[in-house]
């Protein structure tokens, strides 16, 4: 049975997204809500949508920073809406990493057009992540690790720190992407907070933690998985 999608829509327009979520689960979707840029960030943090429906204008953090954010951790794909036609506020929205766009008022057919064509795509959310060729997989779907065929326990916050740097395996990821992707990071974080995480996951994931085959640190700049 294939897996119910999840989209997360952002605006402050009740009747919008009282509308937009109607259309939407008549077509088999799951909907989340909020009017918070700040709350849309934590929630694809740790909800992990399929798609986002993000509005340029709302109350507390603009949609355009919402996108530049999502973008440092995640590659879930971001439909921009906007009242505005000024191709300026189009091109930025491009620029900070959104997918596509549509003006308000727009056709609801139309909406879920673009929707199917993005998630097209995109690969999957819950897609299987491997690094070390194979010898570490997550399974995002039933949020399982396991380490050469074994099943790892791993705490919320180990499990998602493997999640990010997973996502981009073989990639260096930051610290600053990686305290941002996990905690937020709205208040600056020192790297050594950041470390004692590291070295917990180690201890679980690779044979010898002082020896890492799998999570590598990149000094002075971050970590990251071998493909």
């Amino acid at each position: 049975m294939e897996q119910q999608q999840t989209i997360l829509v952002v605006d402050d327009d009740n009747g919008l997204q009282e509308l937009v979520r109607v259309r939407l689960e008549q077509e088999g979707y799951r909907v989340l809500q909020t009017i918070s840029g700040y709350e849309a960030i934590t929630m694809v943090r740790q909800q992990r949508p399929d798609l986002v429906i993000l509005d340029i204008m709302l109350p507390d953090l603009d949609g355009l920073t919402v996108c530049q954010r999502v973008r440092e951790f995640a590659t879930t794909p971001i439909l921009m809406l906007t009242a505005k036609t000024m191709s300026q506020d189009i091109i930025t929205g491009l620029d900070q990493g959104a997918d596509d766009y549509l003006t308000k008022p727009f056709n609801y057919d139309e909406l879920l057009a673009r929707m199917r064509a993005l998630l097209r795509r995109v690969p999957p959310v819950n897609r299987l992540l491997t690094a070390g060729n194979g010898v570490l997989s997550i399974d995002q779907r039933k949020r399982e690790v396991r380490v050469r065929g074994e099943l790892i326990d791993l705490t919320p916050t180990e499990y998602q720190l493997l999640q990010v740097l997973a996502e981009q395996v073989g990639a260096v990821v930051t610290h600053e992407q990686l305290l941002r992707a996990v905690w937020g990071n709205e208040q600056a974080r020192d790297n050594d907070y950041l470390k004692v995480y590291i070295w917990h996951l180690r201890r679980k994931i690779e044979l010898d933690p002082r020896q890492p085959q799998l999570l590598l640190t990149e000094w002075g700049v971050g970590y990251r998985l071998v493909p």
